[in-house]
């Protein structure tokens, strides 16, 4: 008998109304394309908004909203949720980005904005003991990586700490995505209405 011990859980949602997003992504990237200042410590090849400050956020709050109190009714985590970063990336045809986690952060997301499953991969997601799995000889790469199936619109919500990477986009189709990390001022939940909808941007 196998007992499944500190699982580590992804919430996937799917937000129907894609195309104002979609719509903005590609002005943004259309009006900025040739300006993307990847942060040293990055080890990528992409185009991404993030440190710029520029990128619509109002406009993905709106849309996300609805989603992110589902989050927070479905994984139990009542309060008030605070939204510290949030930007887009770009991967055209050969462009990835290697394994990292969001940190300092509590929760972090990525919205799928232009994805065709049939030519793109989806996140990948490293086991969180896949270290100490190799040093014990217990290593299997397929095992310990886990890669959801998306489609356009959908959202992956996930702790920050949780080591994960882009794949490299191999398909002639552009692939992007929107981040956001955030984390939630916790309450007693007592039963009724909780606060989940009051969002602010540092």
């Amino acid at each position: 008998m196998k007992v499944e011990a500190f699982p580590t859980l992804l919430y996937r949602y799917h937000i129907d109304d894609n195309d104002a997003i979609k719509a903005r992504v590609e002005e943004y990237y259309k009006d900025n394309k040739f300006k993307t200042d990847v942060p040293d410590q990055w080890n990528c090849d992409l185009f991404t908004s993030y440190g710029s400050g520029k990128f619509p956020i109002g406009e993905c709050l709106d849309a996300f909203t609805p989603t992110l109190d589902e989050f927070q009714t479905e994984a139990q985590c009542y309060g008030n949720m605070i939204l510290t970063d949030l930007w887009m990336n770009v991967y055209e045809t050969k462009h990835w980005q290697e394994k990292h986690i969001h940190s300092p952060g509590q929760w972090s997301g990525v919205y799928y904005v232009h994805f065709d499953p049939n030519e793109h991969k989806a996140t990948n997601f490293h086991h969180p003991l896949e270290t100490l799995l190799a040093t014990s000889g217990m290593i299997n790469s397929k095992a310990n990586v886990i890669t959801p199936w998306v489609q356009e619109g959908d959202m992956i919500i996930f702790p920050s700490w949780l080591e994960h990477a882009a794949p490299m986009n191999k398909s002639s189709k552009m692939r992007s995505t929107i981040s956001f990390n955030f984390f939630i001022e916790e309450e007693v939940y007592e039963g009724g209405d909780t606060d989940t909808e009051e969002l602010t941007v540092n």
